[in-house]
């Protein structure tokens, strides 16, 4: 009888044998998303779905919600592994888990991924969940979106499951706001009265050139009559750097900027929110 065979993003592997057709020819294949859709499995997907969510209500978790961008690069790495006949989380010229995902442009602050082969979606769940560091993706608290990809090859089927929390994203206006809010929270937190929040469009410019660098910075000078300026950058809008406390604490502050600017970069793959803030 053919069990289930997986990984998961630590490399974990199951002790257990497995015997695969090597008669069938192998799916068609391109690591640029060329699929053959005959070789898919969108039933095995959606039962795969269905178990996930009753061990997570079990576990009294909220459900996962299937995104059709992490499915996407499930199925094309499934494809991978149904061509190499084998699990791997990375083959030679393929991206790493982080840079797969950052492709599907969505804003993640953690990720994880599962890996198996068995001959039906039951036995490749059974697996998953029989081994602690599947089970731990499978029921982490965190994560809200999943992306199932289940490539059929001959009698086996290949089962990748990308895990995510998925963070919104913001317009810059929206995001400006959000820091708005928190600059004002963080006022009343001291005893202080709010501040004027003024136009900062004219910086959202300088705010995207952040996305290039990591480091909270001061600098003084332009624009006229500021007192502070922190160029930031931020996996949420929400999140003010400790370093603005002195800004926000100071009792002769009377308004405030805000330019904002969200990218996926080379060095912010996942996607990051690049933040101006100025006082005056």
């Amino acid at each position: 009888m053919l069990l289930g065979l997986l990984f998961s993003l630590a490399l974990g592997l199951a002790d257990v044998s497995v015997t695969e057709d090597t008669s069938a020819p192998p799916p068609k294949y391109a690591s640029a998303g060329g699929i053959d859709p005959a070789t898919v499995d969108v039933a095995a997907e959606r039962e795969l779905l269905a178990l996930t969510n009753r061990a997570r209500a079990r576990a009294e978790l909220p459900p996962l919600q299937l995104d059709p961008k992490l499915t996407a690069a499930a199925r094309d790495h499934a494809a991978a592994m149904a061509s190499h006949r084998q699990l791997s989380h990375q083959f030679s010229g393929e991206p790493d888990l982080s840079r797969r995902l950052s492709t599907v442009s969505l804003h993640l602050d953690e990720a994880a991924e599962n890996l198996a082969f068995a001959d039906s979606p039951d036995r490749a769940h059974e697996s998953l969940m029989h081994s602690p560091m599947h089970r731990e993706n499978l029921l982490h608290p965190g994560y809200n979106i999943v992306g199932f990809g289940v490539v059929r090859r001959g009698a086996i089927l290949y089962v990748v499951e990308d895990f995510g929390h998925n963070l919104p994203i913001y317009s810059a206006a929206e995001a400006a706001d959000i820091v708005a809010h928190s600059v004002n929270a963080a006022r009343r937190a001291v005893h202080l009265p709010a501040l004027e929040h003024r136009d900062g469009s004219s910086f959202q410019a300088d705010a995207c050139s952040g996305t290039r660098g990591n480091l909270v910075r001061t600098s003084g000078g332009p624009p006229p009559q500021s007192r502070y300026i922190y160029r930031f950058t931020a996996m949420t809008p929400a999140s003010l750097p400790s370093i603005a406390d002195r800004a926000i604490s100071d009792r002769g502050i009377q308004a405030f900027a805000v330019g904002a600017c969200y990218a996926h970069t080379d060095r912010y793959p996942d996607g990051v929110y690049s933040l101006m803030l100025v006082f005056y």
